[in-house]
């Protein structure tokens, strides 16, 4: 027993060092992860796509060493329409049977497990996620392969913190070094897995605590994967560098295509996921539904089939990419593609089957790349425009825009490429794409910042929050968002945009609080408030809320702006009058404010 517990407290993660050396060894067995799924996917493909249905889609240069050999086999129409279904409703009964997590695009679960479960994943996952993908991107679903790779080394990572009894804290840890290295082999992206890892949990911060563990993790699944499949990026590439400038503004045109069908992608995933979770029909059907459409599609398109990253590795390369069924091509064809891509993988993912949305948001990048750079050969035959770059820089944009992740997004792709040569326009255009995009993203489970994650909140509400006094970092408070109780909510919603604010503090005439009035769950619409106006005071749809004084600490504050839904708390001195509120932002200031000067005092 005594002997046991020495060996538990020898490998105990004991501080940040032993978590740097636990995550070499998760990127040493995520990288062998990612082999096994990609070799195992690879010859599944090779017979559905290569024998089954007759299509070639091509292969990226860095997958050559997963290629198999198959038989020159003409288009089957039969196949093409019904495989992806039944791949659909194979995954579907085993995620319905035996593992209803591994439905999906498994990076959002990440999402939840980090900021909503401790980093807890459970043993089988991985195994299931990669099993069911293997099923749906083998068939000729719609997907990416970085969903069940980010799953397999996340859950070594959650394992290794099951195994070593650690906290919740260093279990995040451990399962993002995993996400880092699944996505830095499968993408042959060192930096850009680690930089992915760390920025896709928030829509406008990084769990940057984590950023080095995910970089030794990615590095070392990146070194493993490359020494069991060959060296070289994912993208083979001619040099290129950005020389004349008048190709900027097509490249911030490209922007706003790439945050329009960015934006389409996501109402449309969003909505097709809800459409099948309210279907009244066993669960296990739903993928083959999706499938089913998929399919279709497939008849008339069946470059939208797999991930389809062949067919970008065949326009990088200069072939004449002509549409498989009709032969024709150019830029509508190439828009096309895109567009009928946004569909299929709404419906092969929010279906219920497996596969990421990561990749195909590269292929939908690219194709409007390619769509903008053709188009502009056409229209500006002298300024020697190429169209790969646009096809790579719209990758980047497209999924800075849709997944909130800017930085992620250009490394990402340099890393692809192997080179950095198209990270000026990258920076452009994806930072312009990411401003545009706002708070819109295709992961559900994103939280804003740290400051909103629960995963955080033990840190600062317990060790720090609730020892601060309000009154120790503010003595005056803000008042613009403060209004009277007799106000109409349409005057109100008229005042709203120029306040910059959702959430109001109502007063009554001796500025006694009132309570809340939340313009996020009362709205009139447009057409009701010319027949309304001035009906409804603001007083008559007030939420009571409860508010603090200077002398209650930060804490008690944070607690009621997350338990009563609210972005504001009225602050009240002891006569019970309002002396202003405080926000989300002025709590974060403080805490940071806080760790800066215990900082300096050790």
């Amino acid at each position: 027993m005594v002997f046991g517990i020495r060996i538990r407290s020898l490998f105990s993660i004991q501080g940040p060092r032993s978590i740097y050396v636990y995550s070499l060894l998760i990127g040493l067995l995520s990288g062998f992860g990612a082999y096994g799924f990609n070799f195992i996917l690879a010859f599944v493909e090779s017979i559905s796509f290569g024998t089954l249905i007759g299509f070639d889609p091509g292969v990226p240069a860095g997958d050559r060493f997963f290629v198999f050999a198959h038989g020159n086999y003409p288009l089957n129409n039969l196949w093409l329409f019904f495989l992806p279904a039944i791949g659909g409703l194979l995954a579907g009964i085993i995620t319905y049977y035996f593992c209803p997590e591994a439905a999906g695009g498994g990076t959002d679960s990440l999402i939840h497990a980090f900021h909503y479960n401790e980093g807890k994943i459970h043993w089988k996952v991985p195994f299931y996620k990669a099993l069911v993908t293997i099923l749906t991107l083998g068939s000729g679903g719609s997907g990416g392969k970085e969903g069940p790779t980010a799953q397999i080394g996340a859950g070594f990572g959650s394992t290794l913190g099951n195994i070593l009894g650690v906290g919740a804290r260093a279990r995040r840890t451990l399962m993002l070094a995993g996400t880092a290295g699944g996505l830095g082999a499968i993408f042959r992206a060192p930096l850009g897995g680690a930089l992915t890892a760390v920025e896709m949990v928030y829509k406008e911060d990084i769990e940057s605590d984590s950023l080095v563990p995910c970089i030794l993790s990615s590095v070392t699944a990146y070194l493993t994967y490359s020494s069991l499949a060959g060296r070289g990026s994912i993208f083979e590439v001619q040099s290129y560098a950005l020389h004349d400038y008048r190709h900027i503004p097509i490249y911030l045109l490209m922007g706003l295509l790439c945050f329009a069908v960015g934006w389409l992608f996501v109402r449309f995933y969003h909505f097709i996921q809800d459409f099948f979770t309210g279907l009244k029909i066993p669960n296990y059907y739903k993928p083959a539904i999706g499938g089913l459409v998929v399919g279709s599609i497939a008849l008339f398109f069946p470059e939208v089939l797999g991930s389809g990253f062949g067919l970008l590795q065949k326009m990088v390369d200069g072939e004449d990419i002509r549409s498989f069924r009709f032969g024709f091509y150019g830029p509508l064809f190439l828009l096309s593609i895109a567009l009928f891509k946004v569909v299929s993988t709404s419906f092969t993912v929010g279906s219920g089957s497996s596969g990421g949305l990561l990749g195909p948001s590269f292929f939908i990048g690219g194709m409007l790349g390619a769509f903008v750079g053709s188009l502009s050969q056409m229209l500006f035959p002298s300024w020697n425009i190429q169209i790969f770059p646009f096809m790579l820089v719209g990758m980047g944009s497209f999924f800075a825009g849709v997944a909130r992740a800017p930085i992620a997004g250009m490394v990402m792709v340099c890393d692809m490429i192997g080179s950095y040569e198209l990270l000026p326009p990258l920076m452009i255009v994806s930072v312009l794409a990411a401003i545009l995009s706002n708070k819109m993203s295709i992961y559900r489970n994103q939280v804003a910042n740290r400051f909103l994650s629960p995963s955080h909140h033990w840190d600062m509400n317990q060790d720090i929050m609730d020892r601060i006094k309000i009154s120790q970092h503010f003595s005056e408070f803000r008042k613009y968002a403060v209004i009277p109780h007799n106000l109409p909510l349409t005057e109100l919603q008229t005042r709203a945009p120029g306040i910059q604010a959702s959430d109001f503090v109502v007063v009554d005439e001796q500025e006694m609080y009132k309570g809340i009035v939340s313009l996020r769950k009362n709205r009139i619409l447009p057409e009701f408030e010319e027949p309304l106006q001035k009906l409804i005071m603001c007083e008559e749809i007030v939420q009571t809320v409860p508010t603090v004084s200077p002398s209650n600490s930060l804490g008690e504050g944070l607690r009621i702006l997350l338990q009563y839904d609210v972005d504001k708390v009225a602050v009240e001195d002891e006569s019970k009058k309002c002396l202003g509120y405080l926000r989300y932002i002025d709590f974060f200031h403080a805490y940071q404010a806080e760790i800066r000067m215990n900082s300096r005092k050790n």
